[in-house]
């Protein structure tokens, strides 16, 4: 008895749990994974004596028969050990109990290569170790394959694609020696075959590395890292050794000077599930990122279950709870959010993310760059008299607009919040001192000046003390959020009478752009958020104009009191120095001021029951004359919510989904006025203004700008402006742009109403270039070559992919073990530093403590699993079940090997020989054991059920992908092209809605078409929450996490999508196609097309039930024309239309019962 082999996985799956290494879990302080502890003096007796199966109380009590002695006890829900297994347990005892360590855990020795009785049988060392065991037991091997039958094997395992009739025919004629080397070395060196090797390799390597097209969780939004499912296929294509393979997908990004390629492999590790949900809390799936990326790293490299050790210590394999965040540590410092954004681009990359240029791209970029700085110096350099117009022009606008800024005296300066309120000289008010959650600064001006009618508020950048940063705001990182201006007037001589003059319009310089954070919002006190300016992101001082409901200021001194308030959700984003100047504006300057927008605020979709229902329902935004954030319109919870990724004067993208989307804005005019709108929809849309309608356009199209054109009447102060766009189907979006008028201060020009001290070199420079727009003809030709420039550089960017990689931040997180797993549960008495797991070593003497660190140690001679686990799954390619049948745990809860010594054999063959991926493959499908016929033998049933010991072939059921690209391949159809972006082809329709959120961008499956339909299945678009059902129905997962290792199963669904799934109908077709243009007779065609799927001729039997078949369609589709018609119909293919549909259609039938047999879909 062997304690690793024989006695370990009866301990391990009975006892450990409750006796192994989790002293959390331990009971009756009895450890049985260790012998020392196990043989114990436990007060006159020992769970084991050695030699002395009597006297051992763990025989003794899994033999007993008494229900409170009894182990393992019923409350563990384990069943009780076998007659076999105590058995077992006493003979190993009787045999004086020995353990050893686990076999994977110590490092792989080369073992001698064993010398069979039968030599001449073995074709290179993996025939010796198998035929090896055979003989022990006395069994001989089966005879070699039929040629067609290895011929079809080996093309099916090294490139997922069968051999045509005249590949097999060219391999049965040639009568060399070696013929069937050569067939291998050109299947793994030659074009086309290399290619289609490197896409049989990457299937079971991206389930490994849970790779899909979406995010997974929540919205399961669109994702783009497809190339580096790209950078995957060329090393397979070109051969790139295992070590740098590995290397470069855990740490490329790492490396010094790291080429794009070396950066694109990282995205490795971004392949994992990520959130978008709403409420979300970031820091729990920072942690949850690197959780699996450690789980995976255990289980793709190490063939381990680290996982288990998140929250306690592993309850079987020597993987301490300290040893897996010691691991995570190398993971968990990647520059990323927790929690992501939504947005409407479903082929967007996730940062931290790189774009992906192709040469020509890339030198098409720099071309256009250069133009483009070029153009941009010109644009800089004035013409000479320039500087003169623009000083005409500030006094014209200063006398023609009645604009005159006030001597203004701050009288006083409070916080409600009890802070410092200091004046300076200036006439700015420093706050200091206290700084509560919330506060409002309520600063009391004097002015002799009456008929004011703007407030200026400046944010100005200050430093408390020498040498700090000079910030805007009072919070650590600088930033403010003003959430109201309020302003009251009273006489200095009667301070008493105090009247409100309510706000009705403002601007600012600058805004923060990544929310609803517009100046427009101070306008409103009960605003959710306020004006945000950006602080922490972009430094210097901010100025905020507002537009009074009415003149005022009384003769004899007015006290203007001006209230901010900072009352937003953002605690302590306060003004540091602020400053209000007021100032005069007639009704002249009063009107070229430009109407003020709010943020953009979307709806939906909300559903519709057919297509124009839409624009005769009303759903309830259309009578609002209020952008009510509290209101639920219903639907499933919808909500206004704002999106500051919509752009004037760009297409908008809206949800891909049917019904009806709103989009809304409040508009804010300093006067009554007409607006000119330039607007774009897909579908049709219908215009309201302040609950009224004012256009409508009911049409199916596509979006663009400029599509219709209308005008709106504004009155003075809030209007509520909602669009209604109506998408029948497919994509969605709008396009919305106001005209400026002729005499508007459009823009930055309105900085030229600021007082000069104010505008500052930025500004300044802001307000010159919209002069220049208005009046410079040669500014306006270098403006729009600019634009042209950067159409063209917009439009080069959108074709050039983008991915998602690795980044690590600057300094690196602290980690400590969280207890139970929780990411808010650190143990700070546990901090970890990066390291590897104890048990299995440490890293190499000068390997930096990073990942590229940890990829040295994985591929290190000392490391034991590393190679093991590689060249397992390689054999469980070829041979369909790994040498460890458990290829995803070589743990003690995993199998123990069936050829153990060939598995170290082969490993250290594998890493020695440079990790040559191919020349190891090689290696396998020339042994005897896999030239083996497949044919089983019923006398070694009992022996070798599963066939494990390799004395026949293994026969098994070829993968789900295998089975599409074969049905594709053989009617001509197959469109083969190495990478490119995912493609969508044939899907039941509605599955994705059935499951996605109303908000996700990828909630409607949009099917591809052309050479899109008939790609490879790896290229097929992965979406988490429904993946490809044609493919999971065979087998494939889901990828929300690692899988090393597929089930196998045989459902009655499965022959449904053999006979009924479009993708295999149209295949049919086309095969049936192929074959009715063959010479011949109905024998030979029926032969020819079996050989196409099968590999080889029928039989007698199968030719006589074929005959009969296609006898019987011929029949039913001659006299039922229509039922031919519709069958025909299936698929975008073109039909032959010059061949009868009759007889097509029988030859379909047939051709779709030859793909779905048994010898079609079986690899034997």
């Amino acid at each position: 008895m062997r304690y690793d082999r024989d006695v370990r996985p009866i301990l391990a799956d009975r006892c450990f749990t409750c006796h192994g290494s989790d002293a959390n879990k331990r009971q009756a302080k009895l450890r049985l994974d260790e012998r020392d502890t196990a043989l114990l003096d436990r007060g006159g007796y020992a769970a084991i004596v050695p030699g002395n199966a009597g006297e051992s109380e763990l025989l003794r009590r899994v033999a007993s028969t008494e229900q409170d002695e009894h182990m393992p006890p019923a409350s563990s829900n384990k069943r009780a050990l076998s007659a076999v297994e105590i058995e077992t347990l006493r003979l190993w005892i009787e045999q004086g109990a020995e353990y050893e360590p686990h076999w994977s855990f110590t490092a792989p020795e080369r073992p001698a290569v064993p010398t069979p009785r039968d030599a001449p049988w073995c074709e290179n060392a993996v025939d010796r170790f198998v035929l090896a065991r055979l003989e022990e037991l006395g069994v001989a091997p089966n005879p070699p394959a039929e040629r067609d039958v290895l011929a079809r094997r080996v093309f099916l395992d090294l490139t997922g694609l069968p051999p045509t009739p005249e590949e097999l025919d060219r391999f049965l004629a040639d009568a060399r020696p070696d013929a069937y080397e050569r067939l291998v070395d050109r299947l793994l060196g030659e074009e086309p075959y290399r290619t289609r090797h490197a896409e049989r390799l990457a299937v079971p390597w991206l389930d490994a590395a849970r790779y899909a097209d979406t995010c997974g969780i929540h919205t399961d939004a669109g994702r783009s890292i497809w190339p580096w499912r790209d950078w995957v296929l060329r090393a397979f294509r070109d051969g790139m050794p295992f070590d740098r393979f590995v290397t470069e997908q855990l740490a490329g990004d790492l490396f010094p000077n790291a080429t794009q390629d070396q950066k694109v492999a990282s995205g490795f590790h971004r392949n994992h599930v990520t959130t978008d949900e709403g409420g979300a809390i970031p820091a729990e799936y920072l942690v949850e990122y690197a959780v699996d990326r450690a789980a995976t790293t255990g289980s793709v490299f190490l063939g381990l279950t680290l996982g288990c050790a998140r929250c306690h210590d592993h309850k079987y394999d020597p993987i301490r709870q300290d040893d897996f965040y010691a691991l995570y540590a190398f993971f968990a410092s990647n520059e990323e959010p927790g929690l992501y954004d939504q947005r409407t681009d479903p082929t967007r990359a996730f940062e931290p993310f790189m774009t992906v240029p192709s040469d020509e791209q890339r030198a098409e970029r720099l071309k256009l760059d250069t133009r483009l700085g070029e153009l941009k110096v010109e644009l800089d350099r004035p013409a000479p008299d320039e500087t003169a117009k623009q000083k005409l022009f500030l006094d014209e606008l200063a006398r023609t607009s009645g604009l005159a800024w006030a001597e203004t005296q701050v009288v006083s300066a409070q916080s409600t919040g009890g802070a410092t309120m200091e004046v300076l000289d200036d006439g700015s008010v420093r706050a200091s001192g206290k700084n509560p959650d919330v506060d409002d600064f309520v600063l009391t001006l004097r002015t002799e000046a009456t008929n004011q009618r703007v407030v200026l508020v400046e944010a100005l950048a200050d430093a408390l003390k020498p040498g700090d940063k000079a910030l805007l705001g009072r919070f650590d990182n600088g930033n403010v959020v003003l959430s109201g201006v309020q302003l009251e007037i009273a006489p200095v001589d009667e301070p008493e009478k105090k009247e409100r003059v309510p706000l009705e319009w403002a601007w600012a310089d600058f805004e923060q752009p990544n929310g609803d954070y517009r100046a427009v919002n101070v306008l409103d006190a009960n605003d959710r958020l306020g004006w945000a300016l950006d602080g922490h992101e972009k430094g210097g001082n901010r100025a905020l104009l507002l537009l009074a409901e009415r003149p005022f200021g009384f003769p004899g001194g007015t006290l203007v009191t001006v209230r901010l308030l900072h009352r937003s959700q953002y605690a302590q984003h306060v003004l540091r120095r602020p400053r209000v100047t007021l100032g005069a504006l007639d009704a002249a300057g009063i009107a070229r001021l430009p109407t003020a927008m709010s943020t953009w605020y979307q709806l939906g979709p909300l559903p519709a029951e057919s297509r124009n229902e839409p624009y005769t329902r009303l759903y309830g935004p259309e009578t609002d004359t209020l952008i009510d954030h509290e209101r639920n319109f219903g639907f499933g919870n919808q909500y206004w919510r704002d999106v500051p990724t919509f752009v004037d004067g760009r297409a908008n993208e809206l949800p891909a989904t049917a019904g009806a989307i709103f989009v809304a804005r409040d508009l804010y005019a300093p006067s009554e006025r007409e607006l000119e709108l330039a607007l774009g929809s897909d579908d049709g849309l219908v215009l309201y203004l302040d609950g009224r309608e004012v256009f409508r356009r009911e049409v199916d199209r596509g979006l663009a700008p400029d599509q219709d054109r209308t005008k709106v009447q504004l009155h003075r102060g809030r209007n509520v402006l909602v669009m209604k766009i109506v998408n029948t189907a497919g994509q969605a979006g709008f396009y919305f742009k106001p005209a400026a008028r002729a005499d508007e201060l459009y823009g930055d020009l309105v900085a030229s109403l600021l007082p000069p001290r104010v505008r500052g070199t930025e500004l300044e420079a802001r307000w010159q270039s919209g002069w220049r727009a208005l009046f410079s003809a040669e500014y306006r030709r270098l403006k729009d070559a600019i634009a042209t420039a950067e159409a063209g550089l917009a439009q080069l960017d959108g074709k050039i992919p983008r991915t998602m990689v690795m980044k690590e931040l600057d300094k690196p997180r602290d980690v400590f073990v969280l207890q139970r797993g929780e990411y808010d549960k650190a143990d700070k008495a546990r901090p970890v530093k990066r390291a590897v797991p104890a048990a299995l070593g440490k890293l190499p003497e000068g390997a930096p403590a990073d990942r590229r660190g940890l990829a040295q140690w994985l591929l290190a001679p000392e490391n034991p699993l590393v190679a093991r686990v590689a060249v397992n799954r390689l054999w469980e390619l070829v041979f369909g079940v790994g040498i460890v049948r458990t290829s995803e745990d070589f743990g003690m809860q995993g199998e123990w090997p069936s050829h153990p010594e060939l598995l170290d054999w082969l490993a250290l063959e594998y890493r020695e020989k440079g990790w040559d991926t191919r020349a190891l493959l090689k290696l396998l499908v020339t042994s005897s054991a896999y030239r083996q016929s497949s044919r089983a033998r019923p006398e070694l049933a009992e022996l070798d059920p599963d066939g494990r010991l390799l004395a026949h072939f293994p026969r098994k059921r070829l993968g789900a992908e295998t089975i599409r690209d074969q049905a594709l391949y053989v009617a001509g159809l197959l469109v083969e092209k190495l990478g490119g972006a995912s493609v969508r082809p044939y899907q039941p329709d509605g599955l994705w809605e059935e499951v996605a959120m109303p908000v996700s961008n990828t909630r409607t499956y949009v099917q591809g078409s052309g050479d899109d339909l008939w790609r490879r299945s790896l290229y097929t678009f992965w979406k988490r929450a429904s993946p490809p059902p044609s493919l999971t129905t065979f087998d494939a997962p889901t990828r929300e996490s690692c899988v090393i290792r597929r089930n196998s199963t045989n459902p009655p669904l499965q022959a449904l999508v053999l006979w009924n799934d479009d993708q295999v109908v149209e295949a049919a077709r086309k095969l049936a196609e192929r074959t009715l243009v063959a010479p011949g007779g109905d024998g030979e065609r029926l032969t020819t097309l079996f050989r196409h799927c099968a590999g080889r001729a029928p039989d007698a039997e199968e030719s006589a039930a074929l005959e009969k078949a296609l006898a019987r369609f011929r029949d039913r589709y001659r006299a039922k024309k229509d039922d031919a018609t519709k069958l025909l119909a299936v698929g975008q293919a073109p039909r032959a239309m010059e061949l009868d549909a009759s007889e097509l259609a029988a030859w379909t039938m047939i051709a779709n019962s030859v793909l779905a047999l048994d010898a079609t879909i079986s690899r034997n």
